[in-house]
């Protein structure tokens, strides 16, 4: 079965990425509010959202626990932490799918319009115990992919069939960028129904070379 959900997910390198392998010690404990717009350290701020995360699958099956919102600038360890998660969800025996925004949006674009047989994959992305969308932002949009978009966060609110649903949604994009860049009924989504956790810092993958 593990093997099975794994293959399904989309996702890859989760024997890497999960939290055995992750470290505190890539995250600066310097406290920089002028640089980083908080007053606590990067290493505060990822162990903060590593607590909302384990709290999130320990509660994944609760109705009132939120979904995840992931923002910050690239090399910050979102795609990282969603693999953590999605790790643990497949051991637990859910479902997991990942999809990028710009592919999901461009495929269902297409399915809509009768150039790909996307029936499967759509039905997934909805009905998935867990959704991962990344990259949000990246894709191109128009009138049809913003419906698009709105409908598969609606949908998976809604715990149709009394199916409870996750999702978690990355972006490079902070608050004030998606609420320009996405309907006000998106937007109203994420705020409510998502916990926001903002990514800073200085770029790990660049850390993890240099404590080589």
């Amino acid at each position: 079965m593990f093997d099975m959900e794994f293959n399904k997910s989309n996702i890859g390198n989760l024997e890497k990425e999960n939290f055995d392998n992750f470290s505190l010690d890539l995250y600066s404990d310097d406290i920089n509010e002028q640089k980083y717009k908080a007053k606590i350290s990067p290493r505060q701020n990822i162990q903060n959202i590593k607590e909302i995360t384990l709290k999130f699958i320990k509660d994944f099956d609760n109705p009132d626990e939120k979904n995840l919102l992931f923002t910050g600038n690239t090399g910050l360890g979102k795609t990282f932490i969603s693999n953590c998660i999605a790790k643990e969800m497949l051991s637990l025996g859910k479902t997991v799918l990942y999809q990028t925004a710009p592919i999901m949006l461009d495929n269902i674009i297409d399915y809509r319009f009768g150039n790909s047989d996307f029936n499967n994959v759509y039905n997934n992305i909805i009905n998935a115990d867990l959704l991962i969308i990344d990259d949000l932002g990246a894709e191109s949009l128009n009138s049809f992919k913003l419906s698009e978009l709105f409908n598969i966060i609606n949908a998976r609110l809604l715990f149709q069939g009394n199916h409870i649903t996750k999702t978690i949604i990355s972006t490079n994009l902070n608050m004030n960028n998606l609420l320009d860049t996405y309907s006000e009924r998106i937007f109203s989504r994420l705020a409510s129904y998502y916990n926001v956790c903002r990514f800073f810092g200085d770029d790990i993958r660049i850390n993890r070379l240099i404590k080589k």
